[in-house]
């Protein structure tokens, strides 16, 4: 946890707590899975909320947030005078020139700015089918020339991992220990989700705590500044978080219409860090405000629209610009609103006159293309697990009624702490069900780790058989959990 943060009541800091409770009932009224949200204004936290499980000692994967981090770290290194933006790639790779030489004219021109603003030579680069991924900067067919046209890339923030590393000896997250997380107070033990040869992921990997990203939020949108230390160069954060490309051109996202920087985001408020799922720290420095979120909103549209929209009608359109009258009615309000915050379980019956007709029966299932072989219910008082085998074996999984139900996921080949090298363990997971009608049973799974997805099932019962739509949102797992199936009831 960051050890330097102030917590002041949202008045002090000019944000009516009546404002910031508007603010949260409008996620949740949106059916946003949110995780925490954190209001920092003049570095001091206004408000801070977390959805249990979550706390405020949670490391959450913070997903593409992770670039702007590593877009510091070569900013620290430009600011020492041991690179320069206008260095080409190559030139600090020259093993792998020599090796997958020779290098493509476009290629061999991109520079480190190139890296930074997403503006590589590739038209595709899918570098994780190579086992070393910066052998993919030297492989991938070149198609236009860098340094002209934007096209998000995260093969781009893998370069500068390794430039991190061959520059400065060690990986991005172990220097930025060093020159930025210590200095201000962050966590002693910031991690990262490793490459398949062993460096830091930096397109995706960082865990920490939401007051971790709200600390180096601030310090990037100060100037590189904090506490009166000057912990990264103020011109570097001044290009890195100033609209460098346009990026209307390839994404049709309408927080991603305003332009990038060097890995941050620009926002109609002014920068952003932005990750998979509404990882953020919206940085709007008019007012001196920090929005800091973490969720898993992958299964809903828009996700990280809802919270701009709120962030800017309930937040942004009550500020002061000093200090308000102390407000003990709303500000006991919001501290039990906050405190009743919970990833929500499903919502719907929690009985059906179908349930005794299906528990523990086993329905034998069509050839299908999720592999399922059989799946039986057993329905209790107030969670009904499914017992199932697929192409990996059997396996369970249990959904409370009316409440989440945390176990592990019986998939044991996920990834791990190593991209593309299986856990070997399952998932941290919170399951819930519902019965949206009397034959129609809704069951979603939320992976909780180091991994975020959600996955919905639903059963439909009619007669003696069972037809499953399942469905997945997730990056790299729950592949197998997608599509249909339908059954008959054994004997």
């Amino acid at each position: 946890m960051s050890r330097d943060m102030q917590a002041v009541t949202a008045e002090a800091a000019g944000i009516p707590s009546a404002a910031v409770a508007a603010f949260i009932d409008r996620l949740e009224d949106r059916g946003l899975p949110m995780h925490s949200a954190l209001l920092l204004r003049g570095e001091r936290i206004a408000a801070e909320a977390y959805w249990a499980p979550f706390d405020a000692s949670f490391r959450h994967r913070l997903y593409s947030t992770t670039k702007s981090f590593v877009s510091v770290a070569i900013g620290i290194l430009a600011g020492d005078g041991r690179l320069s933006l206008r260095d080409r790639v190559v030139d600090f790779f020259p093993d792998y020139a020599v090796r997958y030489g020779p290098v493509h004219p476009y290629v061999a021109r991109t520079t480190v700015r190139d890296l930074l603003t997403m503006t590589t030579a590739f038209t595709a680069s899918n570098y994780t089918v190579f086992d070393d991924w910066t052998e993919a900067f030297f492989r991938i067919p070149a198609g236009h020339l860098p340094g002209r046209s934007f096209r998000y890339d995260t093969l781009a923030t893998v370069m500068l991992c390794m430039i991190v590393r061959r520059v400065a000896g060690v990986e991005f997250t172990a220097l930025l220990q060093e020159r930025l997380f210590d200095p201000a107070g962050m966590s002693p033990d910031i991690r990262c989700v490793q490459t398949p040869c062993g460096h830091d992921w930096g397109g995706s990997g960082l865990l920490c705590t939401t007051r971790d990203l709200a600390t180096f939020a601030a310090v990037c949108m100060h100037g590189g500044r904090w506490r009166g230390q000057q912990l990264v160069s103020e011109d570097y954060l001044r290009e890195a978080t100033a609209p460098q490309v346009d990026s209307t051109i390839t994404l049709t996202d309408p927080e991603h219409q305003y332009g990038y920087g060097y890995q941050f985001w620009r926002s109609r408020f002014g920068f952003s860090c932005r990750g998979m799922g509404s990882q953020l720290a919206v940085c709007v420095p008019e007012h001196d405000l920090i929005l800091v979120t973490t969720a898993d909103t992958q299964s809903i549209t828009g996700g990280d629209s809802i919270i701009y929209d709120a962030l800017e009608r309930f937040i942004l359109g009550s500020l002061s610009r000093g200090p308000l009258p102390e407000d003990p009615a709303a500000q006991s309000a919001l501290q039990a609103r906050i405190s009743g915050l919970v990833l929500r379980a499903v919502s719907g019956e929690r009985q059906s006159p179908q349930a005794a007709a299906i528990d523990g029966r086993t329905y034998v299932m069509d050839e299908n293309g999720m592999g399922l072989k059989t799946v039986r219910f057993h329905v209790g008082a107030d969670s009904i697990a499914m017992a199932y085998e697929n192409a990996t074996g059997p396996h369970e999984i249990r959904f409370g009624l009316g409440r989440q139900v945390r176990q592990s996921f019986p998939e044991t080949h996920y990834y791990g702490r190593t991209m593309m090298r299986p856990s070997g363990r399952g998932y941290d997971c919170h399951a819930s069900a519902a019965w949206r009608r009397d034959d129609s049973l809704l069951m979603v799974v939320y992976a909780t780790d180091e991994y975020f997805g959600t996955l919905r099932m639903n059963a439909v019962f009619a007669g003696d058989t069972v037809t499953l739509q399942s469905d997945a949102f997730a990056e790299m797992f729950f592949n197998e959990y997608r599509g249909f199936a339908s059954g008959r009831m054994r004997g």
